[in-house]
């Protein structure tokens, strides 16, 4: 992960172009990527969440 603040930790960054999936368990995830830096995000969702998305 490139976004790092000064104590080498993660930053919350915003998320550009999610891709809303969801896994043959039923869980719902966005993949994307970072708005700063350009690199590669995941997260994993809320049904309710993955619905407001798209």
């Amino acid at each position: 992960m490139k976004c790092r603040d000064a104590n080498r930790k993660p930053t919350m960054q915003t998320m550009t172009n999610p891709i809303v999936t969801k896994n043959d368990k039923g869980r719902y995830s966005a993949k994307g990527t970072c708005a700063k830096c350009g690199g590669n995000m995941f997260k994993f969702l809320s049904q309710a969440d993955a619905e407001k998305l798209g």
